[in-house]
């Protein structure tokens, strides 16, 4: 009984795709499914010849190891820089991002960026955007099929206990009409 109604289902679903004159739409009228059968963009983040160490972690899924970094010793791992003012240092490397778009590879995306955790305890900013909850856009235009280098920057007040530190942020590439 259960693939009675599955098979009912679907020739509901595509009955309107296949017989358009039945909806009221012209004979002959062309219909396209390309919003249907196009996948999403994938970004995938890789390491930068100069930014620290990129582990992959799947499909869109990477971390950046920043090691052992102080406000009196900088940082310990290559590919990093750090700067200090009186009241907090910087730790910045590079890394890139690479878009593609399958079925849509002459496209455009939109690529934002936003912070998925609400940690109070350090800053950070991708190419000079300080990230928050909603989404930055990180870059207006961008072709599928490429790979841009940016800078994250993460900025740890003094008053910071010891300890590692974490935050998760979130790429997202959008097809521009």
């Amino acid at each position: 009984m259960r693939s009675n109604h599955t098979a009912l289902f679907w020739t509901w679903m595509l009955l309107p795709l296949v017989n358009g004159a039945a909806l009221g739409q012209a004979a002959g009228t062309s219909r396209t499914l390309a919003g249907v059968v196009a996948a999403a963009p994938v970004i995938t983040i890789l390491a930068a010849p100069t930014g620290a160490l990129l582990r992959s972690e799947g499909p869109a899924n990477a971390s950046i190891d920043l090691g052992a970094v102080s406000y009196f010793k900088g940082t310990s791992a290559v590919g990093e820089t750090s700067q200090k003012n009186q009241s907090a240092f910087v730790v910045s490397t590079r890394f890139a991002l690479r878009v593609d778009c399958p079925g849509n590879a002459s496209s455009q995306v939109t690529l934002t960026v936003s912070r998925l955790d609400a940690s109070a305890t350090h800053g950070i900013a991708v190419d000079g955007i300080a990230l928050g909850p909603g989404a930055q856009i990180l870059a207006a235009s961008m072709p599928c099929g490429s790979s841009g280098d940016h800078r994250l920057d993460v900025e740890v007040p003094v008053s910071t206990p010891a300890g590692p530190i974490g935050s998760t942020i979130a790429f997202t590439a959008t097809l521009k009409p």
